[in-house]
């Protein structure tokens, strides 16, 4: 297991626009990852878990290997899947912060982190037994959607659909130059 701080346009995200929380004005949780993000706590929280990008794309079909690259073309920083986390990682690009990261490397780091929720209070990270059982999660998910963001471009999409409920301070957090 190595931990990562990485730019949100290295991170391709699930397919999950817009984060739930956006959609029906309950966005306590989002706005609570702001304000970690905002307050650089991120220390209190768990990192998000991230493959890398050849490990999950071998798992695809011909067709998604091609959609892929097509993507890959214009994202050439792309180089992570994230697993988990749409919460922090839409944080983190609205503060315009790094994403705290757990990159998987094998069985024994899932276990680890199982162990690790085992002790966890409220902010755990999530995985799943098995290195492959992370990969084919991902697989499953991107077979369905059949396309891919970055986190950055996810969030900005978020943050100009003006039908999502997002308060204006995080819109602007996100368009402040830097």
């Amino acid at each position: 297991m190595k931990l990562l701080e990485l730019a949100t346009d290295e991170v391709v995200t699930m397919d999950d626009y817009p984060i739930h929380d956006l959609l029906d004005g309950d966005s306590v949780i989002i706005k609570l990852y702001f304000r970690i993000f905002q307050k650089k706590c991120t220390s209190i929280i768990a990192r998000v878990i991230v493959l890398p990008k050849e490990l999950i794309v071998s798992s695809f079909t011909e067709a998604t290997k091609k959609n892929f690259a097509n993507f890959e073309k214009s994202h050439p920083k792309v180089k992570y899947f994230a697993l988990d986390g749409n919460h922090r990682t839409t944080a983190a690009s609205l503060t315009q912060s790094k994403i705290p990261a757990l990159l998987l490397k094998n069985d024994k780091d899932c276990k680890d982190i199982q162990k690790m929720n085992d002790s966890a209070g409220v902010f755990r990270p999530y995985t799943n037994n098995t290195l492959n059982e992370c990969v084919l999660e991902l697989k499953d998910h991107f077979l369905k959607v059949d396309q891919f963001y970055t986190v950055r471009e996810k969030t900005r999409m978020m943050v100009e659909d003006i039908s999502i409920d997002m308060p204006q301070y995080m819109r602007d957090s996100f368009n402040r130059k830097i």
